[in-house]
C-alpha cells in the first residue's frame, strides 16, 4: 500500500461511546461482545491547560495538512472525532509504534489521555438547543482462525471509552449494518461511512461517532439577502447572507473575524484573511499558541456581521496525512499492535483512516455530523462606544465550532465556494 498517495478520511470503527447524560444510542441486535465484561471503577480526569493545548495544536495540525491536499475545496473536519478514534486504536499499539501515535495525538500518555477523554466526554455540553452526541463501536471479524481481541483492550475500551465490540462476518449485510449504524448516531446526517464492500484483509474497525445540533444563541431578526461571494478561483457567486450584530471580534495582523455564540455551551469562529491571501496561506501561517491566543482573545465590540447560509458534505482518507503527522510506522507491517489482538499469520496495521462529515449552517442554527473509522488490517470590561466593526464573510474563510469554556476546536473548516 503507498500511503503517500492515500487521501480520504479518517476511520477506525471504535466501540459505542456515550456521553454521560446522553440518551442511550441505537444498538446492534445482539449483545455486544463487551457485555460479559466487568465495569472498573476509572476515574477521569479534567481538562487543564495542557490537554487544551494538545488538543488544539491537533486539531490545527490536521486541518493544515487536511487543507495542504485539498486545495480549493470547501472542507469540513472533526478534531474531535478523529482524536477519539485514533485514541482507542492507540489503546492497541506498543513500542514505537505507540510513541509515535501518541507524540501525533498531542504527546500526552495514553494512561493520561484515557482519562482527559473520559472527563471530556462527559462534560460537553449537552441540552434541548445544543445537542452534542458522540458514539463509538469496535467491529470485528468473525474468524478466531485469524484474530483473538486482548480482554485488557476491550476493557480499556469499555471502560473510557463507553465502547461494545460487535462480531460479524464482515460481508454485505455487516456493511450495511455498520452504515445504519453510523446514519442512527448522526441523525441521518452521514448515512453510508462505508461505500464499498469491506476489504478481504480487514479485520476490525474502530468507529467514532459526532452529531451537533445548535440553535443561535440570538436568532436572525429577517430574512438572508441576495449577496455576493468571490470564490478562491475569483468567480463571483450568488449567496444568501446572513446580518446580524455580534459582540465579540477577532482579529491579528492577516485576518479578522467575529464570534457568533449558540445557546447553551458552544460557538461559532469564523477568520477572514485580508484580501490578497488565501484561506489555505492563513492557515499555514498559524501556530497553536496563535490560534489560541486569537480564539481566547476577542474584543467585546459590536460587530456587524455577514454569514453565508451554506451546506455541504467532505470526506478523506487521512493514512497518508497522518502519517507525515509523526506515526508512519502504524501503516507498516512492523506496525506493533500486540496489545489489541492475536493474529494467525502476520501483525495488524492500520489499512485505512476513513473521515466523513456534513454540515448545515442556516437562519436557525448549525447541524453537522462527522464520523470517523480506523480499519485495522492483517498482513500478509465596560467600554466607550466605538463604531462597529464590519466584517462579511464574501470570500473564502476560516471557521471553527468549539467549546465555548475551552475554546477547543469540535468541527473545523474553510469555504472556498459557496456548495451549488
Amino acid at each position: 500500500m503507498n500511503i503517500k498517495h492515500m487521501i480520504k478520511y479518517i476511520t477506525a470503527g471504535l466501540g459505542c461511546l456515550l456521553m454521560a447524560g446522553c440518551s442511550v444510542p441505537e444498538q446492534p441486535d445482539e449483545p455486544s461482545l463487551t457485555s460479559a465484561l466487568t465495569p472498573q471503577n476509572v476515574s477521569g480526569k479534567d481538562p487543564d491547560a495542557a490537554f487544551s493545548q494538545a488538543q488544539n495544536g491537533f486539531a490545527l495540525k490536521l486541518l493544515q495538512e487536511t487543507v495542504a491536499v485539498c486545495t480549493g475545496k470547501n472542507i469540513l473536519i472533526s478534531p474531535y472525532s478523529v482524536m477519539q478514534a485514533l485514541a482507542m486504536t492507540t489503546n492497541g499499539a506498543d513500542g514505537d509504534t505507540r510513541t509515535q501515535m501518541e507524540h501525533t495525538l498531542g504527546g500526552i500518555p495514553m494512561e493520561q489521555l484515557n482519562q482527559y477523554l473520559l472527563a471530556q466526554r462527559g462534560g460537553m455540553p449537552d441540552s434541548e438547543n445544543a445537542r452534542f452526541r458522540t458514539a463509538n463501536s469496535v467491529w470485528l471479524r468473525d474468524d478466531k482462525n485469524r484474530l483473538v481481541v486482548k480482554p485488557d483492550f476491550l476493557q480499556t475500551l469499555t471502560d473510557f471509552y463507553g465502547s461494545g465490540a460487535f462480531a460479524r462476518a464482515f460481508d454485505e449485510s455487516t456493511r450495511q449494518e455498520i452504515n445504519q449504524w453510523c446514519s442512527a448516531q448522526t441523525d441521518g446526517m452521514i448515512p453510508e461511512m462505508l461505500s464499498n464492500p469491506i476489504g478481504a484483509d480487514a479485520v476490525m474497525l474502530l468507529i467514532n461517532a459526532v452529531s451537533f445540533d445548535a440553535k443561535w444563541a440570538r436568532l436572525y431578526k429577517r430574512e438572508p439577502s441576495d449577496a455576493s461571494f468571490t470564490s478562491c478561483t475569483g468567480e463571483v457567486q450568488q449567496a444568501k447572507m446572513m446580518y446580524s450584530e455580534e459582540g465579540q471580534y477577532l482579529s491579528d495582523d492577516r485576518a479578522e473575524g467575529f464570534i457568533k455564540p449558540y445557546r447553551d455551551g458552544y460557538v461559532f469562529a469564523a477568520l477572514l484573511p485580508e484580501q490578497g491571501i488565501s484561506a489555505e496561506d492563513y492557515l499555514a501561517s498559524l501556530t497553536d499558541e496563535r490560534l489560541h491566543e486569537i480564539l481566547t482573545g476577542a474584543e467585546f465590540c459590536t460587530v456587524d456581521a455577514g454569514l453565508p447560509q451554506f451546506t455541504y458534505d467532505f470526506d478523506i482518507e487521512y493514512s497518508g496525512i497522518l502519517a507525515d503527522m509523526g506515526m508512519p510506522l502504524a501503516f507498516t507491517e512492523n506496525a506493533d499492535f500486540t496489545k489489541m489482538a492475536e493474529t494467525a499469520t502476520g501483525g495488524l496495521s492500520i489499512g485505512q483512516v476513513l473521515h466523513k462529515t456534513h454540515i448545515d449552517v442556516d437562519t436557525e442554527g448549525t447541524k453537522a455530523a462527522a464520523v470517523t473509522a480506523v480499519v485495522m488490517e492483517q498482513e500478509e470590561a465596560a467600554m466607550e462606544p466605538e463604531p462597529p466593526k464590519q466584517v462579511t464573510l464574501d470570500r473564502p474563510f476560516v471557521y471553527f465550532i468549539a467549546d465555548a469554556e475551552t475554546m477547543t476546536p469540535v468541527f473545523a473548516g474553510v469555504l472556498n465556494a459557496i456548495p451549488q
